[in-house]
């Protein structure tokens, strides 16, 4: 390797040290500018997980869910139908959101083979007062009894959905 007149060791590394800083500089001032437009659209809700929820039931057998809501003054109201293949009553319905438990009245609720219930409804602020078009995922736990055999069971799954404006 042959060293001309002016030419160092200290020369060659000063010169691949400020590519390296050139480089480092440009993608640091955009992976920066990726952060702040990340954090921009974050403070204006646009990744809220709420905003992608749909309205979801999971997990249920036997005694299932056909519909159910929830409206801002945190009342919870759900329709199930008899799926077991024998007559059977409900004994109760638990609803668990966001750790807050409720029970949902159920009175004189025998079901047929196939048959829906009326609409089943807790009272108002029974899950604080949400915001309408807020998601929520909640837990239930639908206790009933076979008519015919007599033995309680429990079905239970997970309902998601968005709070309704009331």
């Amino acid at each position: 390797m042959e060293m001309k007149i002016g030419d160092s060791i200290k020369g060659r590394d000063s010169r691949k040290g400020q590519a390296a800083l050139d480089f480092m500089m440009t993608y640091g001032w955009a992976i920066v500018l990726v952060v702040i437009i990340a954090i921009a659209l974050f403070a204006m809700g646009i990744f809220d997980p709420s905003n992608f929820m749909g309205s979801k039931a999971a997990g249920f057998a036997g005694v299932t869910v056909t519909g159910w809501s929830m409206d801002n003054t945190g009342a919870f109201s759900i329709r199930v139908v008899n799926n077991v293949g024998n007559p059977v009553r409900l004994d109760s319905i638990n609803v668990t959101i966001a750790g807050t438990s409720a029970l949902v009245p159920v009175t004189n609720a025998t079901l047929a083979v196939g048959e829906t219930s009326a609409l089943l409804t807790s009272a108002a602020g029974s899950f604080g007062t949400p915001a309408a078009n807020t998601g929520y995922s909640a837990k239930a736990n639908i206790r009933y009894t076979d008519v015919n055999a007599g033995f309680p069971y429990t079905s239970s799954g997970t309902l998601t959905g968005k709070v309704m404006e009331k």
